[in-house]
Parts: structure tokens; C-alpha cells; sequence
């Protein structure tokens, strides 16, 4: 059985929920994903599967989440990672509280995840909490390793304020992950035209 992220959006006022349903469409459209493009349910939505799941979450839903969605993971923890990325953002842009769960995730700390005016409960960042080695992503056979900002190469280097990425012995950085991504593919792609 496939694992499934559950995220919800609480505190959001009513003339904002059109402006994250095009936040949602926009990351939907900004990568291909290995799982099914994110999707948001609210009292906005439009399509009868998002009207349905909304109906029965405010039935069932005692905190008075106002737009929540899920996605089914298709074994790549990029997209993963790029969604809990996103959830804290909107919740710093909008100074609400948003959740992200995923009851099967391998690490305990990352399976369920609340930010509020994008911080951790805890008052610290996510990237502070993520591991402090490299995120893995296989495409056609090859790694790209994706580094956050709180990663070290060694005790003594600072962090860099950037997320990096590294294929074909290449390091480069890019302000999110979701940059680092697509210019990590280019590159990919690159590599592989000139192998013919």
C-alpha cells in the first residue's frame, strides 16, 4: 500500500482560499511528480471529489481546518520534501497554522509535522530539523544528491543560506529545493545528449 500525505491549511481567511487554490495549481504544474499532482480542498473548490472530501473532513474535523488535501507517494521523497516545504511557507505567507501527515514516513520526527507563521512549535525552521545529510533522488539510473542550508561539510564550514545539489561531481546551489531540482535535471538531461 502506497503512503499517503495529509495536509491541512487552519485559520485561513475566506478571500485567501482562491489565491491558495492557485498557489496549489502552480506547484502542481512547476515539476513533474513521481506521485499524483497536490491538490487542495476547500469551501472554494469546484470539482466534486474536493467538494465531497471537504464535506466529510468539516464533518469530522473538530480543529476547523479551512482547506486540506492529500497526496498518494509514489516512492520519491522529493516530492515529499517539497510539499512539507510548501505547507511551511504558506504558513509563514499567511501567518496560519498548517499540518502535514504521514503516519508511515521511516523518521518518527518527519511523521507529523505542524507549523505556525512557519515555524515548528518548537520555534525552530524545518531545514533545522531535517537531517543534516543529503536528501537522494534516482532519475534514469543516476543520484542527485540535494543538501539543505543547515548541511555542513565539515564541523567548521557556516551554512549556506542556499539549498545545493551534486550529480556528475558538479556542486552547485539554488535558493529552494524546488530550483535546485529542476536545474539539477537540466543538467542530467544535459549529460545524457552528450552521451548520445
Amino acid at each position: 500500500m502506497r503512503r499517503v500525505l495529509h495536509y491541512r491549511l487552519y485559520g485561513l481567511p475566506g478571500e485567501r482560499l482562491e489565491r491558495v487554490h492557485a498557489q496549489f495549481e502552480a506547484l502542481a504544474a512547476a515539476r513533474s511528480w513521481r506521485c499524483e499532482p497536490p491538490w487542495v480542498a476547500s469551501s472554494r473548490s469546484r470539482s466534486l471529489f474536493e467538494m465531497e472530501y471537504f464535506r466529510h473532513l468539516k464533518n469530522e474535523d473538530v480543529a476547523d481546518s479551512t482547506a486540506a488535501g492529500f497526496i498518494k507517494m509514489a516512492g520519491d521523497e522529493t516530492d515529499a520534501l517539497i510539499i512539507a516545504i510548501f505547507m511551511r511557507d504558506l504558513s509563514a505567507e499567511y501567518g496560519i497554522k498548517t499540518t502535514l501527515k504521514d503516519d508511515d514516513h521511516p523518521l518518527a520526527k518527519l511523521r507529523r509535522l505542524e507549523f505556525d507563521h512557519g515555524r515548528l512549535p518548537s520555534g525552530q525552521s524545518l531545514e533545522e530539523v531535517l537531517a543534516k545529510r543529503p536528501v537522494i533522488k534516482r532519475v534514469r539510473g543516476e543520484r542527485i544528491l540535494f543538501y539543505p542550508p543547515t548541511f555542513r561539510l565539515h564541523s567548521q564550514s557556516p551554512p549556506s543560506p542556499e539549498w545545493a545539489y551534486a550529480l556528475f561531481g558538479i556542486r552547485a546551489y539554488a535558493p529552494t529545493l524546488l530550483e535546485a531540482e529542476q536545474e539539477a535535471l537540466k543538467i542530467l538531461r544535459g549529460f545524457g545528449h552528450l552521451a548520445g
